[in-house]
């Protein structure tokens, strides 16, 4: 008898597991992730007017290795600065961290302007950035509409950019925890 009714508590706890399982409103254990992908443009310019970055480490070696700058620079929703709109800036820093040069590691806010549908928000990115061709760096975080986001950006090097300027092409990414409904007035504990 004991036996028997061991098994059918068993069976009600796993039912209830299976059932709890399938219901939509407990699908996701903590909040549930979602997905963007943007398509964009970073506009750099290291000399001459509109310099939206600043050396603060000079280095002795040849290939500048060490070399230091923080940056400021411009994302854009097209390829052409002179027509398009700038939709965040990128606010962080660049270090040559390649002695064979050039390699430039990247760390960086990517904060969205008040224009944009991301008003504030930003992700939070680094990784080894070319001046030339295609790479990638990872976004290891967010604030705003991006909390906790996780994800990567693929760039490209666009041809034949003004002197001293870079224009990369920039394909986001990301997973993110959308934020809770501040809305309601509940309280945040």
């Amino acid at each position: 008898m004991a036996s028997h009714s061991l098994l059918v508590l068993s069976m009600i706890l796993v039912l209830h597991s299976i059932i709890s399982m399938a219901s939509a409103s407990l699908s996701c254990v903590l909040q549930c992730e979602s997905e963007v992908n943007l398509h964009l443009y970073l506009h750099q310019i290291a000399s001459g007017p509109g310099t939206n970055q600043v050396v603060i480490v000079t280095s002795s070696k040849a290939s500048d290795f060490g070399l230091t700058s923080v940056t400021d620079w411009a994302v854009i929703d097209g390829p052409n600065p002179a027509t398009a709109t700038i939709v965040a800036r990128t606010k962080g820093m660049q270090v040559q961290a390649d002695v064979a040069g050039p390699g430039w590691f990247n760390y960086f806010s990517m904060v969205f302007e008040k224009n944009s549908r991301y008003n504030g928000s930003s992700f939070e990115a680094m990784g080894i950035n070319f001046q030339t061709g295609q790479g990638q760096m990872a976004i290891m975080g967010g604030t705003g509409e991006f909390a906790m986001a996780r994800g990567i950006i693929k760039y490209n090097a666009l041809p034949n950019p003004p002197t001293f300027q870079t224009i990369k092409e920039l394909n986001i990414h990301a997973f993110y925890v959308k934020p809770a409904d501040t809305t309601s007035g509940g309280a945040i504990q």
